[in-house]
């Protein structure tokens, strides 16, 4: 049942609430398969299916646009894009800026709540891909790292991450987890030391081994962007 449409006499934060609904709604349609690459994205039949007035559909889509999951043709409007492991590996040199800034911020802004946690994170990742659990541990994963941008207490680095933070959803885990784990907590341990140029030094360096081995694959031609979706915490 679709919500009450929303109209330009709706307080500013209730069509805020209704772009982020729009976008994360189609995002999951582009990266589940049902819109496929080169799709038109209608902004009327957008706007019926979720409720919602265009001026909001034009606005979430122009927010999909500026992360890479849609594309603006002139004169002919809104479609699925095609991605491709040189949009993944452009992402990943922002994220190995991003995070880098992110971690060291954390040193100074983040609580031993904040770092017990991201702990905790790091070992569930490692857990998870020993039971062979690879899209909870990628989800879990994401999460590990977002959360190091949510705790440098930053929100436009917060909100620019969003704009790269869609990519890794293609990326399949292929490492070691083992030495993942130890990577993650060697950022953490860095953090609550508080050494600022150590944390940012192995944030940047952590990004940077993964982005080598896509890059390494795509070089062999053995590369194939697979989508890895966000699952639900398992209890």
């Amino acid at each position: 049942m679709c919500a009450s449409r929303v109209t330009s006499s709706e307080p500013a934060g209730g069509v805020t609430l209704a772009r982020h609904r729009v976008r994360d709604a189609v995002q999951r349609l582009i990266l589940s398969g049902e819109y496929q690459p080169g799709q038109r994205l209608v902004q009327q039949e957008l706007a019926q299916r979720f409720g919602v007035a265009q001026s909001v559909v034009r606005e979430s889509l122009l927010e999909l646009q500026f992360c890479g999951l849609v594309r603006a043709v002139d004169n002919l409007g809104m479609f699925v894009n095609q991605l491709d492991a040189r949009a993944l590996l452009d992402a990943y040199e922002i994220r190995e800026l991003f995070e880098g800034l992110g971690s060291r911020l954390c040193c100074e802004r983040g609580s031993r709540a904040d770092l017990r946690e991201l702990a905790e994170l790091a070992e569930r990742v490692y857990q998870l891909g020993r039971q062979g659990k690879l899209e909870a541990m990628s989800a879990s994963d994401r999460r590990f790292h977002y959360r190091m941008i949510v705790i440098s207490r930053n929100r436009l680095l917060a909100k620019l991450t969003e704009s790269y933070r869609v990519l890794g959803m293609f990326v399949p885990a292929d490492r070691d987890m083992r030495e993942v784990r130890d990577e993650h907590l060697a950022i953490v341990a860095a953090i609550e030391a508080n050494r600022p140029d150590e944390a940012e030094r192995l944030a940047r360096l952590h990004v940077r081994i993964a982005w080598q081995s896509i890059q390494r694959q795509v070089s062999e031609g053995t590369f194939v962007p697979q989508w890895v979706g966000e699952v639900k915490d398992e209890g």
